[in-house]
């Protein structure tokens, strides 16, 4: 499909961005975090003498006949929940005796092992087994730290940046109207209906039945469903030309081969209606990605 659908295509850089959607913050707070959960990945299992607290690995030894040792070990994971032994462990040490019930019987239980889950400080050598280009050193790494949690502030903004984008290049980009026989809106209502009539078969029913409910629209007629599913599948063959569009300009072209070979790594069989809809969903993310390397520099990111 060619983008003739539009007739005069909207410049999306002209769109103001409220000052509140270009600017976040990282904390220091958030990159210690993520080095803690960095280092908990270099995790160890250590015997400990020291009182018991939760998180805690206690091993214990209670009497019991029915052992060739006389003697039964038990295992208490502190803090989880599992039994009520747990609490009397809290602030116990190793050789320490506590009272519990057994089979039914009181006994004494004797702690004979503490272990304890120690998540390390980073150090340089842990750093590099991370395997990150560039980074070998701590200052670095809280320095990658820093760029990954601002992308992902970056991210978050975008999203309100590319709502209001997409709405106005959508209200200020004319098109031309969609005909029902357009090859784009045969795709994408094809295979509504193909959900639809999946979803019928299951219930039992018509697919003009489930129909409101599969876009859920209970409440709405067939006709009213009708006329929402056609500019649902208009909205999304808009954005793909815009996607077309832009793509254009910087003579990027994508192919229905291209596509029919990407899906081919998770269908057995694509067909061309599977492939179309790839098309286009590669226009409407394309739409995004240009729009995103325009104002993303934009966002400012600071260090509380």
């Amino acid at each position: 499909m060619s983008d003739t659908i539009i007739k005069k295509l909207y410049d999306f850089k002209e769109v103001t961005i409220p000052e509140p959607l270009l600017y976040a913050e990282v904390t220091k707070e958030e990159i210690t975090a993520e080095i803690l959960q960095t280092a908990a990945r270099f995790t160890t299992i250590a015997a400990i003498d020291q009182p018991i607290q939760n998180g805690d690995v206690v091993v214990l030894e209670l009497p019991d006949s029915k052992m060739p040792t006389g003697i039964r070990r038990i295992y208490e994971n502190v803090g989880k929940g599992f039994s009520d032994l747990e609490g009397k462990l809290l602030g116990l040490g190793l050789g320490d005796a506590v009272q519990t019930v057994y089979a039914g019987r009181e006994v004494v239980a004797k702690i004979c092992s503490v272990k304890r889950l120690i998540i390390p400080t980073m150090t340089d050598d842990q750093i590099v087994q991370l395997g990150i280009e560039g980074v070998t050193k701590l200052p670095e790494f809280e320095e990658y730290v820093f760029q990954q949690q601002a992308e992902k502030q970056r991210k978050r903004k975008f999203k309100g940046i590319m709502g209001l984008v997409s709405k106005a290049v959508m209200e200020h980009t004319e098109f031309e109207t969609i005909e029902e026989n357009h090859p784009w809106y045969q795709t994408l209502y094809g295979l509504t209906m193909q959900q639809v009539e999946a979803l019928a078969k299951q219930e039992g029913k018509t697919a003009e039945e489930v129909l409101p409910m599969a876009l859920r629209m209970p409440d709405k007629t067939v006709e009213e469903c009708c006329m929402a599913l056609y500019d649902m599948c208009c909205e999304h063959i808009r954005q793909g030309a815009l996607g077309q569009a832009y793509a254009k300009e910087k003579e990027i072209v994508f192919t229905m081969e291209e596509s029919m070979g990407r899906l081919q790594g998770y269908m057995p069989q694509p067909d061309e209606m599977a492939a179309t809809n790839d098309l286009i969903q590669r226009y409407v993310d394309y739409f995004s990605q240009v729009v995103y390397e325009h104002f993303a520099p934009m966002i400012q990111i600071t260090l509380r």
